[in-house]
C-alpha cells in the first residue's frame, strides 16, 4: 500500500513560545527566536543592528535618555542624558555635551519631567535621590522654594527635600514627587516650586506597601506603581472643600500584581488603538487595561484589570532573574514597529525581551552590552548603554557595532527554532523528503543556513539558500539568484532541499550569523506518514 502523503505549509505568524509543550506549539510559533522580529504581517526576520552615534564614550554609562521641549510650542525638543551626576544634550549628530551643573545630581538613577508653568515659563524638572533639581535651559540646580502666600498652606518643599526625592511626575497641571515609601506629594496647581506639605500629600497605607516608581496618567487617572499592587488617584486638584472634581486618594487596581522595576513600565499602544499601561512583576510582564465597564457604585468610572503577557507564551521563571536584575529592568514602547521593549540583565548576558501588539508575540533579542535607557527621538530609537555611548538601532545595520566607525562590533545573532513537529501521532515514523523556504530577496549578500533536526541525527544544510539578487560583475558566482525586477517584491526562487530522513519529531533551525539581512516568508514540509493512523 503507498504511503500518504503530506505537503504542510506554515507562516512563521507567531513569535517565541517556551511555556507550552514543545510538541504542542501553535502553527508558525517557535521554540527559539533569537534576534528576530516580525516585520511584514506574517513574516519574520532579522532584528536591526545599531551603531554608537557619539564619536566619544562619556565617563561612565547612560542611565536616562528624555526628550526635553524648552517651551510649550512648536519648538523642537532637544535629547538629553545622564550619566554619572551629570545632564549632557546631544547635538543631533555625534556629541554630548556636558550642561553646567551648578547643583549636581545626587546619584546616577534619575526620572525627569518637562514642565510648563502658570508663567510659561519651561524647565526640565529632575529628581535623583535628593533635593528636587531644575534645569533652565543653561544649567541645573536645585530648585528654590518659593516664597510662602500669604496665608496658608506654606511652602514644606524644604521639609520634602531632605526626605530624598526618587520619582516625579505631572498630573493634571501638579508636579508630584515621591520618595519610594508610601508618600508622595503634589504641589500647588501650575507651579513646581511651592508644595503645600501639610496638607497636598497622601499614603497609600497597605500592607506596608510603598511607590516603585513615577505615577503615570492613564485615561484622566493617576496609577502608581507599587510592589504589590497599583495605587490609584482620582479627580483634578486638591480638595479644598469647593473644588468640583477634587482628589481622591488611598484607592487600589484589584490585583495583587506589583511593579518591581521603576524604569520597567511604560504606555502601549495596540493597532486598533487601544491603550494599556505594560509593566514588569515578579513573574513576567502584566498590563493593565480598561475593562470598559462602567462601576456604578463608584459614580461610573472605569474598572481597570490587569492580565499577564507572557502567560501560555515565555517561561519566564526560568531565566533566573533576581529580584535585583529584574528592579533595574528598563522598558519602552516603539511606535513605529509596535514594539513594547523590556531590557534586563541575567548575569552576564544582556536580554531584551520584545512584544509586538500586531500579533501580540515575544521575541528575544541579545546585546552585546546592557541597555540602561531608550528614547524615540526623531524617528530614531536611541539607547544608552554600560558604554557611555549612545546608541541607535538601524534596519540598514545587522551587527552591533563598537564605534560610530564600525570597525568591530558583534553579528546579529538570528537564530529561531521550531517546536517538535511530527506528521501523525502513531508510534512510527513519518518521512520528511524536501523542505522550502520562501525569503525576501535583497540587492546585497544575503544567505540562510537550515538545519533539520531528525531521531538520529542533523541534516546540515549551511547557505541552503542565497537570497541577493545577481548583478553581473558584482555577485559573487552561485550566491546570487537572477530576478525579474518588474516585480514589487521579489523573493527567493524557492527550491527542494533534500533532508530523506525518517523520525517521529522534526526540528527546523534557521540560522543568519553573519553581517546580512534575512527575512522569511513561508516554509513548506513534503513527506510521506507510516499509514498507520
Amino acid at each position: 500500500m503507498a504511503q500518504p502523503k503530506f505537503a504542510l505549509e506554515v507562516l512563521p505568524s507567531l513569535g517565541m513560545n517556551t511555556a507550552l509543550n514543545p510538541a504542542q506549539l501553535p502553527q508558525g510559533a517557535n521554540r527559539i527566536a533569537y534576534d528576530a522580529e516580525m516585520k511584514a504581517i506574517n513574516t519574520i526576520g532579522k532584528r536591526p543592528g545599531s551603531a554608537p552615534v557619539t564619536n566619544s564614550a562619556l565617563g561612565s554609562g547612560i542611565t536616562l535618555l528624555i526628550p526635553y521641549k524648552a517651551a510649550a510650542s512648536s519648538v523642537a525638543p532637544d535629547l538629553f542624558a545622564v550619566s554619572g551626576t551629570t545632564l549632557y544634550k546631544f547635538n543631533g549628530t555625534d556629541t554630548l555635551t556636558a550642561q553646567t551643573m551648578t547643583n549636581a545630581l545626587d546619584s546616577s538613577n534619575v526620572f525627569g519631567v518637562g514642565y510648563t508653568d502658570y508663567a510659561d515659563v519651561s524647565n526640565l524638572l529632575l529628581t535623583s535621590g535628593g533635593y528636587l533639581k531644575q534645569y533652565d535651559g543653561t544649567q541645573v540646580k536645585n530648585v528654590t522654594p518659593a516664597a510662602d502666600d500669604p496665608s496658608p498652606p506654606v511652602n514644606k518643599l524644604t521639609t520634602i527635600n531632605a526626605r530624598g526625592l526618587k520619582y516625579i511626575w505631572v498630573h493634571t497641571g501638579h508636579v508630584f514627587v515621591s520618595d519610594g515609601t508610601d508618600l508622595m506629594w503634589y504641589s500647588k496647581r501650575y507651579h513646581y516650586d511651592y508644595f503645600p506639605g501639610d496638607v497636598q500629600y497622601f499614603r497609600f497605607i497597605r500592607d506596608n506597601d510603598y511607590v516603585t516608581g513615577p505615577g503615570i496618567t492613564y485615561n484622566n487617572q493617576c496609577l502608581i506603581p507599587m510592589r504589590r499592587g497599583w495605587g490609584v488617584i482620582i479627580g483634578e486638584t486638591f480638595d479644598d472643600g469647593s473644588s468640583a472634581n477634587p482628589f481622591k486618594a488611598n484607592l487600589y487596581l484589584n490585583t495583587v500584581t506589583g511593579n518591581i522595576a521603576p524604569k520597567g513600565f511604560t504606555k502601549v499602544t495596540y493597532p486598533n488603538g487601544t491603550q494599556t499601561i505594560v509593566f514588569l512583576s515578579d513573574d513576567g510582564v502584566h498590563e493593565i487595561y480598561d475593562t470598559g465597564v462602567d462601576e456604578v457604585e463608584t459614580s461610573g468610572t472605569r474598572q481597570y484589570s490587569t492580565r499577564a503577557l507572557m502567560k501560555e507564551k515565555i517561561d519566564f521563571a526560568s531565566y533566573g532573574f533576581t529580584d535585583a536584575e529584574k528592579s533595574a529592568a528598563v522598558a519602552t514602547f516603539n511606535p513605529d514597529k509596535n514594539q513594547f521593549m523590556l531590557s534586563i540583565k541575567r548575569d552576564t548576558t544582556n536580554y531584551i525581551f520584545v512584544y509586538d501588539t500586531r500579533n501580540q508575540e515575544w521575541y528575544l533579542w541579545r546585546s552585546p552590552w546592557a541597555v540602561q535607557a531608550f528614547s524615540k527621538f526623531n524617528d530614531t530609537l536611541y539607547f544608552g548603554t554600560t558604554t557611555g555611548h549612545l546608541h541607535a538601532y538601524s534596519d540598514d545595520l545587522y551587527t552591533d557595532w563598537n564605534d560610530k566607525a564600525k570597525t568591530t562590533g558583534t553579528v546579529v545573532d538570528f537564530d529561531v527554532i521550531s517546536g517538535l513537529i511530527s506528521f501523525e501521532f502513531s508510534g512510527d515514523n513519518s518521512y520528511l523528503h524536501h523542505y522550502l523556504t520562501e525569503s525576501q530577496m535583497y540587492n546585497q549578500k544575503s544567505s540562510l543556513d537550515v538545519y533539520m533536526v531528525y531521531g538520529t541525527g542533523v541534516v546540515n544544510l549551511p547557505k541552503a539558500l542565497y537570497n541577493e539578487i545577481f548583478v553581473w560583475g558584482v555577485t559573487s558566482w552561485g550566491e546570487g539568484q537572477w530576478a525579474n525586477l518588474e516585480y514589487t517584491d521579489n523573493v527567493n526562487n524557492a527550491k527542494r532541499l533534500v533532508i530523506h530522513k525518517k523520525a517521529k519529531y522534526f526540528q527546523r533551525r534557521w540560522r543568519n550569523n553573519r553581517d546580512e539581512p534575512t527575512l522569511i516568508l513561508r516554509e513548506k514540509f513534503l513527506g510521506t506518514t507510516s499509514n498507520r493512523g
